[in-house]
């Protein structure tokens, strides 16, 4: 029985480092595919930085930070100017009949969330901080993207 219990926390164990972000940066996806954005690319875009927006407000939650309810308050701004361009993107996409944004963006945009939560979690384990280069630069992309939206 022990070396059951063993073997399946090993098991565990592997297949938890073996799991990686996958996801190119945001800034190399749209230098890749600058001549070719319409709106289903302006959809990914989009989900992909609710999902990185998501996720920090997920490390936020417990953190007793000075300026921490600013922080939130700024991720939830950014996240409304995010949700309204998915949206729009959406609904070019997608018929009248069979629109459900709520449904499509739950089923999108979970494992970017997860993807981003794996790139955040090996920073901490490198470095002692979630945010590293590539998050911080994710951030930085998405912020741009959620002022374009705004205007």
């Amino acid at each position: 029985m022990k070396k059951l219990l063993i073997l399946f926390l090993l098991v565990s164990i592997l297949e938890v480092e073996a799991k990686q972000n996958e996801m190119i940066p945001l800034k190399d996806w749209l230098v890749e595919n600058v001549d070719n954005i319409g709106a289903a690319e302006g959809l990914y875009v989009s989900y992909r930085c609710i999902g990185l927006y998501t996720m920090i407000y997920s490390l936020s939650i417990d953190a007793t930070q000075e300026g921490i309810k600013s922080l939130q308050k700024d991720i939830m701004d950014i996240q409304v100017n995010l949700l309204m361009g998915a949206e729009a993107f959406y609904n070019e996409l997608t018929p009248y009949a069979k629109r459900d944004f709520e449904k499509n963006m739950r089923i999108s945009v979970l494992p970017i969330v997860d993807n981003y939560q794996l790139e955040a979690n090996k920073s901490w384990t490198n470095t002692g901080s979630y945010f590293n280069d590539y998050i911080l630069d994710e951030s930085e992309v998405c912020k741009v993207v959620s002022e374009s939206y705004a205007k």
